[in-house]
């Protein structure tokens, strides 16, 4: 227990000596931190927006007008379709839905000179991620083409390659920028902490002269380490928050929820930092 309070006392008056040094860590950290929240909240609103993308209808099929006055008919068409492989969802879409639909995209205006409805219910099918592919696409073409009732039948072979291919590229983008950010991380972090220890190199190196253990040499400076990493990733929440506030009329998604990993990284990198550094002088 006295070796425990000693580490902890060490820890805050070595916090408390090196001031600049310490402040300069803690804002590298928490800038750092701040840049990687931006980062992950950008991705993650990416991959959200090609998700629902993805889950618009990838094949409409318009129904007949008998079909479209017929209740019956417009169930039987829809579990029908459900059941076919690859498909994931199917929405009707009603003769009036898809009027009120057009106004909304389009406004009223080119609608005042129709004297009825023009638009036929269709069914908006969505397809399951492994089956979003040109050939997938005509072969269930061909198979709601077939039903009795159904019209005709529309799948936009480029939208859907395109955003396969987008999605695509966005996970190895992403992976990869992940890579890149923490190795940077871990960099800028590391080597700002190490040089508030190497500014007590002498210290060190005398401690393990008269025979200091290298535990003992090392906890004050690991928890120090994790002290700076604690306080920058705290910063770092209180400056999400404080972006949340000024930004809150631009609609995304924060995920405040994954902030306390925010804190839990900060005092990784910091114990790391920390560990590299006294090292050198151990060797």
């Amino acid at each position: 227990m006295r070796k425990i309070l000693y580490f902890i006392i060490e820890a805050f008056r070595g916090f408390y000596q090196a001031k600049l040094m310490t402040f300069v860590s803690i804002m590298t950290i928490t800038a750092t931190l701040f840049l990687i929240c931006g980062v992950f909240i950008g991705l993650m609103n990416i991959d959200e927006i090609l998700r629902h993308t993805s889950d618009q209808a990838d094949v409409v099929a318009y129904l007949s007008d008998g079909a479209s006055l017929d209740t019956s008919t417009q169930n039987m068409l829809t579990e029908t379709v459900k059941k076919m492989p690859g498909v994931k969802n199917v929405v009707f879409m009603s003769k009036d839905s898809a009027w009120a639909s057009f106004e909304e995209l389009y406004g009223s205006d080119m609608l005042e000179a129709v004297d009825e409805n023009p638009f036929p219910a269709s069914l908006n099918i969505v397809l399951h991620e492994s089956s979003q592919s040109a050939g997938a696409a005509a072969l269930l073409q061909e198979q709601v083409s077939a039903l009795a009732g159904i019209e005709s039948v529309r799948y936009s072979k480029e939208w859907l390659e395109t955003i396969k291919r987008m999605r695509d590229r966005f996970y190895i983008i992403s992976a990869a920028a992940g890579l890149i950010i923490m190795l940077a991380l871990h960099s800028i972090i590391t080597n700002t902490i190490k040089l508030t220890i190497y500014a007590r190199k002498d210290l060190v190196r005398n401690m393990h002269y008269v025979g200091a253990t290298d535990l003992f040499i090392k906890m004050p400076f690991l928890l120090e380490g994790m002290l700076q990493g604690f306080i920058g990733g705290a910063l770092c929440v209180c400056a999400m928050v404080a972006a949340r506030v000024l930004l809150g009329h631009i609609s995304i998604n924060w995920y405040f929820s994954y902030l306390p990993f925010i804190v839990l990284i900060g005092v990784f990198f910091g114990w790391l930092g920390s560990w590299l550094a006294v090292r050198k002088f151990l060797v």
